[in-house]
Formats: structure tokens, C-alpha cells, sequence
């Protein structure tokens, strides 16, 4: 599990211009939209006080935010979602190569990539369905119990993110529609829920700090004294969020394409097909 998010830096730190370029390609809806949020925020705000970035009023009451903010919010985190989903099949076929100890290419990872896109698409829509409308739901709790219940509530997402986790890789690499990627992840999370719950668990600390790691270093560099972003501090905030955003998602895609491979090493022998095809060709 660790060991998985541990190679995933690794092989992200030595091929960024492959998996963190080539997924910012799938990435730049969302980071347009959440920077076009971010520009809106920025004529209420004005300063690095007063509001979390990227995470635009979801506990901070009715007033926190006008209607078009909201939408926008809504579209980026729904897009965002969908983005990475896209990103964890690009990026499967680039770990695919790695294993198979190939030369890394993006053009044959997004060759890989466009035929599936209908069937990762849809396999989202059905899997995360759940998803707009539990914000949806929230956005229309009040705000003092909004907090509560999105804590309540996160150990049964987090369950859900198991079961659908591993659906991209195997889209992709296996060939799979989306009923058949979401029964092979369903199927291989059931056998080895544990190790892909505690994975989820840890996938989304690390990617939560790499991201607000990154949102939060204005903040940081203007609390020294050493430079001020005067009233666009906000704004360059909103900026470094999103440049989180192109970094985690990639990050964690990698570990999830990892951790499906490992899955299907240790309970199939994968490892041993792929090592019999690299020596023989691939078995017709």
C-alpha cells in the first residue's frame, strides 16, 4: 500500500514531463474553470485572509458565495472528478510500460487512451453518480450541521471510492466497457478490501497535503515578511491551488495503477504473464 504510493513519487519525480505534462492535457477544463472561480472569489476577497483555497464556502454558510461561484464550483469539482478518472487510464498504460520496462511514451498512453473514453466516461457517470448530488444535498443542509455531516458521511464515501478505485486500470489495460471495469474493480476490491480501503485512506492524505502543500505556499511565503502579494495575494493562492491539483491527480493515478497491478500480481500471477510475454511475445 505504502510501497505503492512510494513508487508512484519515485517514477512521478523521474518521468514528470510524461505524467504530470501529459495528464495536465485531461486536467485543463477543470483548472480553467477553477481558476476562472478563483477570479470571481478575487473581487470579494482581495487578500490571503478570510476563505480556504480551493475549497470555495462549502462550510461557510449561505452568504459565503454568489450563484454564478457556486455553479462553478459545482462544474470544477464534477469535471475534476471526471478528469481524473480520465488521468488514471493515461497514466496506466505509461506504469504498463514502466513495468514491462519499455520506453515511456505519451502518444501510445493516449492512443491507448481515446478508444476508451466513452467506456471510462460512462463507467464514472455510473459509479460516481452519487457524487453531484451528495453536494448538492450538503449545499442545502445548513451550515452548522454541514460540517458534522460531511464527517459522518466521509468513511462511506471512502468505501465507495474502494469499490470503483481500480476501474480505470482495468478499462484500459484490460480492454474492459464500463460494466465489465467496474465488476473487475468491484470483484478485486471485495477480495482485498482491506489493502485497497487502507490505500484510498492513505492516497487521499497524501494527496490532500500535496495539494494544499502547494495552494498554501503564498500564504506561507508572505507570512515571513520577506515579499508581500499585496491585495492579489488571494488570486496567486487560487493559482497555486490549482497547480496542486495538476500534481496530486497525476500522483495518486500512478499509485492507483500500482496498486491494480500488485492486486493482480498477488492474486493472479500477473507478474509471471507479463514476464513470459516480455521473454516469449505476447501469447496469441
Amino acid at each position: 500500500m505504502l510501497g505503492s504510493l512510494d513508487a508512484a513519487g519515485v517514477m512521478v519525480q523521474g518521468n514528470a514531463r510524461e505524467i504530470v505534462a501529459g495528464s495536465a492535457w485531461i486536467l485543463l477544463p477543470g483548472v480553467v474553470v477553477g481558476l476562472v472561480a478563483t477570479s470571481l472569489a478575487f473581487d470579494r476577497y482581495q487578500s490571503l485572509k478570510g476563505a480556504a483555497v480551493s475549497v470555495p464556502e462549502l462550510l461557510g454558510g449561505e452568504q459565503a458565495a454568489t450563484g454564478l461561484e457556486e455553479l462553478l464550483w459545482y462544474a470544477g469539482l464534477v469535471i475534476s472528478s471526471l478528469a481524473a478518472c480520465l488521468v488514471g487510464g493515461f497514466v496506466s498504460t505509461l506504469v504498463v510500460q514502466r513495468r514491462t520496462e519499455q520506453p515511456l511514451r505519451v502518444a501510445a498512453a493516449y492512443r491507448a487512451l481515446v478508444p476508451r473514453l466513452p467506456a471510462l466516461a460512462l463507467a464514472w457517470l455510473l459509479g460516481h453518480a452519487w457524487f453531484p448530488l451528495a453536494i448538492l444535498f450538503l449545499d442545502n443542509v445548513a451550515g452548522t450541521a454541514r460540517a458534522a455531516l460531511a464527517v459522518l458521511a466521509s468513511p462511506l464515501i471512502l468505501v465507495a471510492v474502494t469499490y470503483t478505485l481500480v476501474a480505470a486500470p482495468a478499462i484500459v489495460i484490460e480492454g474492459l466497457g464500463p460494466v465489465g471495469g467496474l465488476r473487475r474493480s468491484w470483484g478485486l476490491a471485495r477480495n482485498h478490501f482491506g489493502m485497497l480501503f487502507g490505500f484510498v485512506v492513505a492516497s487521499v492524505l497524501i494527496g490532500l497535503l500535496v495539494q494544499y502543500g502547494i495552494a498554501y505556499l503564498p500564504r506561507l511565503l508572505q507570512a515571513t515578511g520577506l515579499i508581500s502579494f499585496g491585495h492579489f495575494g488571494w488570486l496567486i493562492e487560487g493559482a497555486a491551488g490549482q497547480l496542486g491539483r495538476l500534481i496530486s491527480t497525476p500522483l495518486v493515478a500512478t499509485a492507483t495503477a500500482l496498486v491494480y497491478l500488485e492486486v493482480r500480481m498477488a492474486a493472479e500471477g500477473m507478474d509471471i504473464a507479463v514476464e513470459a510475454d516480455q521473454a516469449f511475445g505476447p501469447a496469441r
